[in-house]
């Protein structure tokens, strides 16, 4: 079975809601934080992190299906050696959205590392079939605390493959066939899912560069 690819309007990352607001989850439900900068598995520094909102989140699939990414584990990046742009990842359950709602909640709250960014949600499937109505229910609650959406579906192949087997979706692969196996391609929905990342990466990256000549001169 295939996933679908659900997002809200392009936006840029997420700076948080005033803290004063939101209301914090206890200190023995609150993420770890890594110091150490985070792995380089490929020939490129990570442009992101796949943090899980609780065990079994799938970060380490998702990191190995995206080429640009790195697995943080469990906790928050907080060496600014290594990027500190950030994607949750849960399943799409009853506990995995409670977990969302924590680390999203922590990070309104301003008790993530300073220098993480939020760039969005990932919901992946924790069964095949239907979500059930109470889990879409509580899935609008809880993604109304992110700007950025995006849902993965349930792959039966990956039941039968080894993390190294699976292929990895790396800027500017071209959509893969409709149907292939995880080991040629990455699925559809976990393309388009990279490919938006890297969009939006892309834009925060030229907003933050300094003015160039021709720009200040245009100003004046």
């Amino acid at each position: 079975m295939t996933g679908a690819l659900q997002t809200r309007p392009p936006s840029r990352p997420a700076r948080g809601l005033d803290p004063g607001t939101v209301a914090a989850p206890p200190p023995q439900r609150r993420a770890p934080v890594r110091e150490n900068p985070l792995p380089t598995t490929g020939p490129h520094a990570p442009l992101f992190a796949v943090l899980g909102a609780h065990g079994g989140a799938g970060t380490s699939t998702l990191a190995r299906w995206w080429a640009p990414a790195a697995d943080t584990g469990l906790a928050w990046p907080a060496s600014p050696r290594t990027t500190q742009q950030v994607v949750i990842a849960a399943r799409l359950c009853i506990p995995g959205l409670t977990a969302a709602a924590d680390r999203l909640r922590e990070w309104h709250a301003g008790l993530a590392p300073d220098g993480v960014s939020l760039l969005g949600l990932v919901l992946t499937a924790a069964r095949p079939g239907a979500t059930p109505a109470a889990v879409r229910r509580y899935a609008s609650t809880v993604t109304d605390l992110v700007p950025q959406v995006y849902r993965i579906g349930w792959h039966d192949e990956l039941v039968v493959r080894e993390l190294d087997e699976l292929a990895s979706y790396a800027p500017f692969d071209p959509a893969p066939p409709r149907r292939s196996r995880l080991t040629d391609t990455v699925p559809a929905d976990v393309h388009r899912v990279g490919a938006d990342l890297i969009s939006r990466l892309a834009v925060t990256r030229t907003e933050a560069l300094p003015p160039t000549r021709d720009d200040q001169e245009h100003q004046i």
